[in-house]
């Protein structure tokens, strides 16, 4: 038995928001680790194989169902083909529950070191090896 071709899919790393078509349904951050014109492979908690949902990256809404669900990833199904590159090149969602790394808040800040009554030089309280004393 001979099956059609499997549709060219792009390996990506890319937030997304994902709800379940509802109009007043939350929205949660979700990757996207693969897509294809056809389907994505998705990067978060599943909603449940059969389940209706609609991912949106940018300005483009993909709407599908859960086709397989494993682990932390699960498989979508778009409704219609989607245009690809319009996605990769989509601005991602903006979400104030991403984390914020200490290195973003200091970058272009001047490098801080004091010195302790003891004479030991520290850094953001941390101990420097091999400072002179």
């Amino acid at each position: 038995m001979d099956l059609p071709p499997r549709a060219k899919r792009s390996n990506v790393f890319m937030d997304a928001h994902l709800n379940l078509g509802e109009p007043l349904s939350a929205k949660q951050v979700v990757r996207i680790r693969d897509i294809s014109a056809g389907g994505a492979r998705i990067q978060g908690k599943s909603p449940g194989v059969g389940v209706r949902i609609v991912v949106t990256r940018g300005e483009t809404d993909m709407p599908g169902r859960v086709v397989w669900t494993a682990d932390r990833h699960f498989g979508m199904e778009f409704d219609e083909p989607v245009d690809v590159d319009a996605v990769l090149k989509a601005v991602p969602p903006k979400s104030p529950d991403r984390p914020v790394y200490a290195a973003a808040l200091t970058s272009g800040l001047a490098h801080f070191q004091r010195y302790t009554p003891r004479g030991r030089a520290t850094s953001f309280g941390q101990r420097l090896a091999g400072v002179a004393r």
